[in-house]
C-alpha cells in the first residue's frame, strides 16, 4: 500500500478507541479473557477433573470393598446357620438317646430287681454328666413347684403336698445352653380334698330314717290285710 504524495504519516488510518475497547472487554455482556487467564482457567479445570476422577476411583474401590465385606458376612451367616442346624440335630439325637435310657431306668425300677435298678441309676447319673458337659441339662424333678416355662402338666392327683407341686416326672425335659428345648411332662398335686360338710338337714333325715325303721319293726299285717300295731 503506497502513501499518497504530500500526505502526512498516519493520515487516512482509523485509530482505535482504546478506552471504548477496554470497556467492551471488561463488560459483563461480552467479556473476552486474556490468554493467560484462559490458560489458568483451563489448568484449574483439568485439576478439578483429575480430582473428580481420583475421587470416583476411590469411591469405586470403596464400593468393591463394601461388596466384598457384605459377601463375606453373608458367607459367615450361612456357615453359622448351617452349624446351628447341625448342633440342633445333635442335641435332638442326644435327647432321644436319653429318653431311651430313661425308659430303661423306669423299667429297671419297676422290675423288682435291686441290682438292675442300682445299675440303671448309675448309668443315668453318668449319662447326666455327659449331657451336662455338652450343655444339655435335664429339667423336671419331683417336689418342684409348677413352672409353665419348663413343665407341661399331664395329670393331677390328690396328695398332702401343696397344690401345683410336682409329684411325678413322666418324661424329663431338657435345656440346651440355658434355653429350654423340651418341657418336662409331669403330674402335679391337687392338694387334699375338703371333707364333706355335716349339715343339720342330713342329721334330721338320718333321725327320720331311724324312726321309720322302728315303726316298720313294730308293725305287722293281720289276717284282714290291714296293718295293725301290736
Amino acid at each position: 500500500m503506497t502513501r499518497e504524495k504530500g500526505s502526512k504519516p498516519g493520515a487516512g488510518l482509523m485509530m482505535p478507541d482504546f478506552e471504548a475497547e477496554l470497556d467492551r472487554l471488561l463488560s459483563r455482556e461480552n467479556r473476552s479473557f486474556p490468554r493467560y487467564e484462559l490458560v489458568e482457567f483451563a489448568s484449574a479445570g483439568r485439576e478439578i477433573l483429575e480430582e473428580l476422577n481420583k475421587r470416583q476411583t476411590d469411591v469405586s474401590l470403596q464400593i468393591e470393598e463394601i461388596y466384598d465385606l457384605v459377601k463375606e458376612q453373608e458367607a459367615q451367616r450361612e456357615a453359622a446357620a448351617a452349624e446351628k442346624a447341625r448342633a440342633d440335630r445333635l442335641v435332638l439325637a442326644a435327647i432321644g438317646l436319653a429318653d431311651l435310657l430313661e425308659d430303661f431306668c423306669t423299667y429297671a425300677g419297676q422290675s423288682g430287681s435291686e441290682a438292675l435298678s442300682h445299675q440303671a441309676g448309675l448309668l443315668w447319673e453318668q449319662a447326666g454328666g455327659i449331657l451336662s458337659g455338652c450343655g444339655i441339662v435335664p429339667l423336671g424333678k419331683p417336689g418342684q413347684p409348677l413352672d409353665p416355662r419348663i413343665h407341661t402338666v399331664k395329670a393331677g392327683a390328690e396328695s398332702p403336698l401343696p397344690r401345683e407341686q410336682v409329684l411325678q416326672v413322666l418324661q424329663s425335659g431338657y435345656a440346651y445352653q440355658g434355653m429350654p428345648v423340651r418341657k418336662a411332662a409331669v403330674v402335679v398335686s391337687r392338694g387334699q380334698e375338703d371333707p364333706p360338710r355335716d349339715t343339720g338337714r342330713d342329721t334330721e333325715m338320718d333321725t327320720n330314717t331311724e324312726m321309720d325303721t322302728e315303726m316298720d319293726a313294730d308293725t305287722e299285717m293281720d289276717g284282714t290285710g290291714n296293718y295293725g300295731i301290736w
